[in-house]
């Protein structure tokens, strides 16, 4: 198996790409190899959005370093239906926040990774409803492979980010099944009563390191809402769940904004606890941080 090749692979219908970053930083050589499986937010694509976390990606035939990047193995992306590249860039006919037509789509390109990848251990990393996605898939399939879950700006329901949105539009006077019906007419794979993590992280194994990161300045993902997660996954026995919450960060921009540094040393100190490539140096940093990250909510 070679893990220094770059490739992609197109299937009939899911955009699957075989990324690898140039700077593996710890010697696991008596461990299993380890992927990073990205899975992406709303309005946008898997391959540009994983971009954001690797050491380096290509560009209009450029090559561009991140100076703050969160992979450190070779990782794979992949499209949700809803993906597209017209103007509103999202396929609103196809979008359902975690319902079988995007569950469904992570399992296969789970599954080819794994085929790809004989025997290797998973990362699970995702933004917002990619985020939430993989702490559903993780409650529904209990894969013994699945090593860590990176969850940024996950929801806990869907029904607490709708009912954050019309309070920021002064509706909060509405009661919040308006807007959970509003969603089902925009959203039209979407249903208030499917999957949420809300009702599967309680089947996610609890031997399962789990690290949320949230910021306090996001408009679209309430950090109450990522914090709700959080604490339901402590209340139902995952003792190496974590939450990192920073003050600083608009939505899909904390790595990028003014704690991007704390974010990415506490996720290496997280890595390195768990025995998963990361960069020492950077480990090191976040070690203080990462203790902070269990707290009593």
């Amino acid at each position: 198996m070679d893990f220094k090749k770059n490739a992609i692979a197109c299937f009939s219908f899911i955009s699957f790409t075989i990324s690898t970053n140039s700077c593996i930083d710890q010697d696991l050589t008596s461990s299993k190899p380890v992927v990073t499986l990205y899975s992406h937010g709303i309005a946008d694509t898997g391959p540009n959005q994983a971009s954001w976390y690797g050491k380096s990606f290509i560009k209009h035939n450029n090559v561009y370093t991140n100076k703050r990047y969160l992979i450190h193995t070779p990782y794979v992306s992949f499209n949700y239906p809803d993906a597209t590249k017209r103007f509103y860039r999202v396929n609103w006919s196809e979008t359902s926040f975690g319902q079988e037509n995007e569950i469904g789509r992570l399992h296969l390109c789970y599954h080819r990774t794994i085929k790809k990848y004989e025997d290797c251990g998973i990362i699970l990393f995702g933004l917002s409803r990619g985020a939430s996605n993989l702490s559903i898939f993780a409650g529904l399939h209990q894969y013994d492979n699945i090593k860590a879950l990176i969850l940024e700006s996950p929801y806990n329901t869907m029904t607490e980010v709708i009912e954050s949105m019309m309070n920021r539009k002064g509706l909060g006077w509405i009661p919040v099944s308006y807007g959970e019906a509003l969603a089902e007419f925009i959203f039209k794979k979407y249903t208030r009563d499917g999957w949420s993590p809300k009702n599967c992280v309680d089947n996610i194994p609890k031997k399962t390191p789990i690290l949320i990161i949230c910021s306090k300045e996001d408009q679209t993902v309430p950090c109450y809402s990522s914090i709700n997660l959080y604490k339901n996954l402590v209340s139902s026995g995952h003792e190496h769940t974590y939450i990192l919450i920073v003050d600083h960060g608009q939505h899909a921009q904390i790595l990028q904004g003014p704690d991007g540094e704390q974010y990415q040393s506490t996720v290496n100190a997280f890595y390195k606890k768990y025995n998963l490539p990361h960069c020492p140096i950077s480990a090191a940093k976040g070690e203080a941080y990462l203790a902070l990250c269990q707290p009593n909510l």
